[in-house]
């Protein structure tokens, strides 16, 4: 006999595997090979199994009672569980055979009798219906369309059903302000909602919406995972594409954990595959635990066929029922133009940056992948988009307040070599071109009384360029700069630099970083022009932040203008062409063709994540080869 029961008090979830005296060999060996990728503990009889894991193989117990004839005993809690995923499946199934039409007019007399007053518009209207009618639900609307007040009016109806009594929303920290605010204008009572800071913060068991963000549910996970079980309660994940690495990442596979003690579960996010297919894997891994087999195509498993024409095809077709998605067409917004601006560096810059080429260009091999081998040509790609904007970052390495994965140390220099003096002499003699684009730009703009946005990937540029830009008073948002929820007394904060740029009319320029400000904020109504100064491999990033000032409530007639500066000859090229890729792979993946033209310039126009992706290897050594070196 082998037994398995679920354990989930204080700790995350986990099945427990023992083997009776008299259980034959065979089906444990084979229940210890089907199990392995998620073993986290135990001994010669006893196997300790990630839950998630157990539940995605639960075919292998069908198998070991056929096979060897052997036993399966499974406990109370486990039992349950089961039965709940099988209740979660059958409603899943009932939801997709039922077709019959929606009574739009009925659900808005619903949410009026729920407190919820806000009009929506008919698309949110049919979204939300079709969520409604899923046991969990994924609205993929692109940035802007009001997933928000869809996700509060489900909260609303599931309340007011009965469903759930409260809601956790696991969100980026730059969101809070947009749930605190929705809230307020939706209901008529407003319900009460709370924001969870840490693992020393007080959790308010009043609280109808508690608000966290991702690293903050992996750091306090044991608080937050009681939240949920004390209560019936629903968990939306807002950006959700954030657990995309799912038992891989530390945000992911406690989000993942965190699923099983819900009643409900609902996922927002305008890039669910901001690299391809196998980013799905998670999303629905979390909305329907131990089926996602069951969902989606053998083929998206495989993570480096991702973007391929025939997965990408099979898998929009297996997920299309379970997710809505209002593209940017239906959105009736003005229109957005781009503009490449497209130049050589000048001579230093671009001895510096050849320099580098020579330097890198004959140390990697494809067939040699390794994963040291990769950290390694991460770290060089942000040599490379720092040598292609401001060389002097090349000196000082990442800032504290970067994203983990850009985490980067200065660059190597033994003091005798030709960089060694370039960068040395650099100040003396040039500015970075692009620096003076970017200050141009915002004078002209300075002077109509125009206000502009500029991104940048690495946080020493924005502090650079803010010094620059000093006369035009710039706010700055990077993940150095805290929410007003913790901050210290006396310290700036991302509130107070966002207020700055919409209603000081002295500051003409907002200097932020994508991972920061990239989601959860709106700025449409104050600017209209958005510059980036570099862009990395992160196709996420990039949609995610045209979005901010390109969404619903735009002024119609209004001109949405974004500006990409590319070093000509230079890994900005290769980042360009790469993104060209996965934005038309998630075009493609959520049957939304409109999404290339509005995510991306023509292409006559110009040429824990990490700043560059296994599949991004070859273009990046494909740069470095075909890039001659210049002289020193």
């Amino acid at each position: 006999m082998i037994s398995a029961e679920l354990y989930s008090s204080g700790r995350r979830p986990i099945v427990l595997l023992e083997r009776g005296l008299s259980a034959n060999p065979g089906a444990w060996a084979r229940l210890q090979e089907t199990y392995a990728r998620g073993v986290v503990g135990g001994s010669e009889n006893r196997t300790e199994v990630r839950a998630d894991v157990f539940l995605a193989e639960l075919e292998a117990l069908r198998a070991v009672r056929g096979m060897f004839g052997e036993s399966i005993v499974l406990g109370p809690t486990l039992q349950a569980q089961l039965r709940a995923l099988a209740a979660d499946r059958r409603q899943r199934e009932q939801a997709l055979a039922n077709l019959s039409p929606f009574d739009l007019a009925a659900l808005e007399t619903e949410l009026r009798a729920a407190g919820f007053t806000r009009q929506l518009k008919p698309f949110q209207l049919k979204n939300l219906a079709v969520i409604l009618r899923l046991p969990h639900g994924a609205d993929f609307s692109v940035p802007g369309a009001g997933k928000t007040s869809v996700a509060l009016a489900n909260f609303a109806i599931g309340r007011a059903r009965g469903v759930f009594a409260r809601s956790l929303v696991v969100a980026p920290i730059a969101a809070f302000s947009a749930w605190k605010d929705d809230s307020i204008e939706c209901f008529t009572s407003p319900p009460n909602v709370a924001v969870h800071t840490g693992p020393d913060s007080l959790i308010p068991q009043t609280a109808d919406i508690l608000l966290t963000n991702y690293n903050r549910v992996a750091a306090d996970y044991d608080r937050l995972r009681a939240f949920v079980s004390e209560q019936s309660t629903q968990i939306v994940l807002d950006e959700a594409h954030r657990v995309k690495r799912g038992a891989l990442g530390v945000h992911g596979r406690a989000v993942l954990d965190l699923a099983y003690a819900a009643r409900r579960r609902d996922i927002l996010t305008g890039t669910p595959a901001p690299q391809g297919a196998y980013d799905l894997i998670a999303l629905v891994r979390f909305l329907y635990p131990g089926q996602d087999h069951q969902i989606l195509p053998r083929s998206v498993y495989t993570e480096r066929d991702g973007r391929d024409e025939h997965v990408l095809r099979e898998t929009s077709a297996a997920i299309e029922r379970y997710f809505v998605r209002t593209p940017k067409s239906e959105l009736a917004l003005p229109p957005t133009t781009f503009e490449v601006v497209r130049r050589q560096m000048g001579p230093i810059q671009q001895a510096i940056y050849g320099a580098l080429v020579g330097r890198y260009r004959s140390s990697f091999h494809l067939e040699k992948a390794s994963r040291r081998e990769f950290d390694r040509l991460g770290r060089v790609v942000m040599y490379l988009l720092e040598a292609a904007t401001n060389p002097i970052l090349l000196a000082a390495g990442s800032d504290e307040a970067d994203e983990l994965g850009f985490s980067h140390p200065p660059l190597d220099l033994a003091g005798d070599e030709p960089l060694t003096d370039l960068l040395s002499s650099y100040n003396q003699y040039e500015t970075p071109w692009k620096y003076g684009e970017v200050a141009q730009i915002v004078q002209e703009a300075a002077a109509r009384g125009e206000k502009v946005l500029v991104w940048s990937t690495f946080i020493r540029n924005l502090k650079s360029l803010g010094r620059h830009l000093a006369e035009f008073k710039p706010a700055i948002i990077h993940g150095g700069i805290p929410p007003e929820d913790g901050a210290p007394a006396g310290m700036t904060t991302r509130e107070q630099e966002l207020r700055r740029f919409r209603y000081d009319s002295s500051c003409s320029v907002l200097l932020a970083n994508p991972a920061a400000c990239g989601e959860g904020v709106s700025l449409h109504h104050w600017c209209h022009h958005a510059v980036y100064l570099d862009r990395s491999f992160n196709a996420g990033h990039f949609l995610q932040s045209q979005d901010r000032i390109h969404r619903l409530g735009l002024t119609a007639g209004l001109l949405t203008r974004f500006t990409i500066l590319a070093s000509a000859d230079s890994i900005d090229d290769a980042v360009d062409g790469r993104l060209r890729h996965k934005v038309a792979a998630l075009s493609q993946l959520m049957n939304d063709p409109g999404l290339v033209q509005v995510a991306l310039p023509e292409p006559d126009e110009g040429q824990i994540n990490p700043p560059v992706q296994p599949d991004d290897i070859q273009e990046v050594v494909a740069h470095l080869k075909r890039v001659s070196p210049h002289a020193a």
